[in-house]
């Protein structure tokens, strides 16, 4: 990037700054980007091996929008990625010149267009990123469309595990696959993603890179039609997928480099003023779409303020019936089934029942609008729970996945409640195996249901058994950071190892539980690295259909 001595003396600070934040893993590598080298290294080694089918013709369509801003090594590195791992033409690469104006840069595009499966079209001006992908989209010809940016970086068996996946799901949809960060020739910062996950989904465009839509399905549903989401066009675009009721499958592999420079977002979302704004757009969109613009307000999240990050703010109207119970913790290892006769009345309400330590001190005077709003938006729920600390500040309760750390834990247990998590996964809404009754609201009906099935069990395990019933019966449990509360007492230490055994071996199928913490995560060591003997190459899917 060339500035000027006078735009440069401005921003020396931020210029610094940048500067720092890009090399600081490429010089000084930090023990987790070392692990990732070693890790990533191995695993490609083992896809050789494990992907073999080569990628049959007519199924992608690569879709790349270039414009005087796309570095032109790095383009040269995308196209020699495509090239290498494309020798037999089978996939087609469609490429917008929109409004490119540098001599070399346009010399280069006529290059590649002379690959028999390069379709070169160009713009006399820039028509941005959604009109350009959105041309891109009505040129293809293929199966399913694949987005991939000019400055990015694909892995050299990408095209050929995306492939293998599609054929092995039956061609689905839509699916996504794991990425990382690339500065140079670098790789660090994996984002080892969860399955389908549309609570995810409303928080976060976790499924950006890799993408492929069926191409017939993406032209139905609109797809890069809305300017108002110029900055986040896949982000809408999977958007609109779950609206129409589809479930994108997960691959878990890293197929994708998001590219850190100077211009991208991938180094500060700020080199695109305008991607708050469209954010915004597509969540807007997303409860027009769902006729709760009524009860819904999108809103800057709380936990991360200032940032391009969201939450849907229930309004204050029209309460549900909800009936508090207040365990204490001389009665956590009682029957749970004495809870069905107030299960059964509030179902008849179709009413809620919340779960609150007799200890917990609530943090936020608006939980239940908060539960209330999680229940409408995802009509699946059957069951939210929330995140406690102690005094000190450090988290013992944030979403449990069944399978870590034993039968059912906490991954982000020990942190500090400052620290955002995992790809800021505390500070999020999702989707969990799990939650604690130490402070959780239920729907009652579906309590009342559980308790039926079940034989004695614990208050302080009921979570625990309400997240397998709800697997089972293709219900969801949610985590919110936004029910918060403090406690100093450990919830697991009134479990009973007895009834964890038990439970265990009833549900001996459901453990470990993949669909929300990933399978090429360690089940020991927090968002550690998968010993890679654990990593199957192409697990059987288990598709779970929700409600859009």
């Amino acid at each position: 990037m060339q500035l000027s001595w006078r735009r440069l003396r401005q921003n020396i600070p931020a210029f610094i700054k940048g500067t720092l934040r890009r090399q600081a893993d490429s010089l000084l590598p930090s023990h987790e980007v070392s692990e990732y080298r070693a890790w990533i290294t191995r695993r490609l080694a083992q896809r050789q091996l494990a992907y073999t089918n080569p990628v049959p013709p007519g199924l992608l369509s690569l879709l790349t929008a270039v414009w005087d801003g796309s570095p032109l090594q790095y383009l040269k590195t995308l196209a020699n990625s495509i090239i290498e791992q494309n020798a037999e033409g089978t996939c087609e690469w469609v490429l917008l010149d929109n409004g490119c104006s540098h001599p070399q840069l346009r010399a280069y595009l006529e290059r590649l267009s002379h690959y028999p499966w390069v379709q070169l079209h160009r713009m006399e001006t820039n028509v941005g990123i959604t009109r350009g992908l959105r041309y891109c989209l009505e040129q293809a010809t293929n199966q399913y469309i694949v987005p991939v940016d000019a400055d990015d970086y694909l892995y050299p068996d990408a095209l050929r595990i995306l492939s293998a996946w599609i054929e092995n799901a039956g061609y689905p949809v839509a699916l996504y696959s794991d990425e990382d960060k690339i500065i140079g020739t670098r790789f660090y910062q994996p984002y080892l993603k969860p399955d389908w996950d549309p609570v995810l989904l409303a928080n976060s465009a976790y499924i950006a890179h890799l993408g492929a839509v069926q191409r017939t399905e993406a032209i139905k549903l609109g797809a890069y039609t809305d300017p108002a989401t110029e900055g986040s066009p896949d982000w809408d675009l999977f958007m609109r997928l779950m609206l129409a009721g589809h479930a994108a499958v997960h691959i878990p592999e890293v197929l994708y480099s998001w590219r850190v420079h100077a211009r991208s977002t991938a180094d500060d979302a700020a080199s695109k003023p305008y991607v708050h704004a469209s954010q915004k757009a597509v969540l807007q969109r997303f409860l027009e779409a769902k006729n709760l613009t009524d009860r819904f307000t999108v809103e800057n999240s709380p936990l991360l303020n200032g940032m391009a990050h969201w939450h849907f703010s229930r309004k204050q109207q029209d309460a549900k019936p909800l009936e508090i119970v207040r365990i204490h913790a001389a009665n956590a290892r009682s029957d749970a089934r004495a809870l069905q006769p107030l299960a059964r009345e509030m179902a008849a309400k179709h009413g809620f029942l919340a779960f609150i330590g007799e200890d917990v001190e609530l943090e936020r005077a608006d939980w239940t609008w908060e539960a209330f709003g999680l229940f409408e938006l995802h009509p699946d729920t059957a069951m939210v729970g929330g995140r406690i600390a102690n005094r000190k500040g450090v988290i013992t309760e944030a979403g449990r996945y069944f399978g870590y750390g034993g039968v059912c834990g906490c991954p982000h247990r020990g942190r500090p409640v400052t620290d955002p998590g995992y790809f800021t996964q505390m500070w999020k809404q999702r989707s969990v195996s799990a939650v604690s009754t130490q402070f959780a609201v239920v729907d009652a009906a579906f309590l009342a249901e559980l308790l039926h099935h079940l034989p004695r069990i614990s208050l302080a395990y009921l979570g625990v058994w309400a997240g397998a019933y709800a697997f089972r019966t293709g219900k969801r449990i949610v985590y919110s950071p936004f029910l918060s509360g403090i406690s100093e007492l450990d919830w697991e230490q009134w479990w009973d190892p007895a009834e964890q055994a038990f439970f265990a071996g009833v549900n001996r199928d459901l453990i470990p539980d993949h669909r929300f913490y990933s399978r090429c995560l360690s089940l020991q060591k927090p968002f550690a690295f998968a010993d890679q003997l654990d990593v199957a190459p192409l697990p059987s899917l288990r598709m779970h259909s929700v409600a859009p």
